[in-house]
């Protein structure tokens, strides 16, 4: 064989000798100093309503929510059934369900949004979910809730 072709066989052995292996294999994969600087780089979540009210599932609301329509802003009033809450602090939002000329419609408010001016709870109501998405099959009477008093 040639020289360079001795060369060329030793080469690949010395390379694997040269790297170093990481002590345990979750070291290699997630450095700490990654997940600090994560940490500092996020935003810093946006502060929470404190005069928003405690709202549950089943509850009859009235959301004032501020539109912005060609340059002109102005408030919509949206009332139903809250029939979902989702998460906690910043991120929280509400699932309200209405029934407009005989057509359900529901719409996601985020609670801790600036366009949202106002809520206004008008009756509590007993249920025995957390997600009220079977109100969705029913129709009429039969979508009724009970008030608590």
């Amino acid at each position: 064989m040639t020289e360079e072709k001795k060369k060329s066989k030793e080469r690949p052995a010395e390379k694997t000798a040269a790297k170093k292996q990481p002590a345990t294999a979750t070291e290699d994969k997630h450095p700490k100093e990654a997940h600090a600087d994560k940490a500092k780089n996020s935003p810093q979540p946006q502060e929470t309503r404190s005069e928003a009210p405690e709202i549950r599932p089943g509850d009859e609301l009235k959301v004032y929510y501020r539109v912005i329509e060609a340059g002109k802003e102005r408030t919509q009033t949206y009332e139903g059934t809250a029939i979902a809450i989702k998460n906690t602090g910043a991120s929280r939002t509400v699932t309200v369900r209405k029934n407009s000329f005989g057509i359900a419609v529901e719409r996601i408010f985020p609670l801790n949004s600036k366009l949202v001016q106002k809520i206004e709870v008008k009756k509590h109501t007993q249920v025995r979910r957390a997600k009220l998405f079977y109100l969705r099959k029913l129709k009429g009477k039969a979508s009724r809730l009970k008030e608590l008093r």
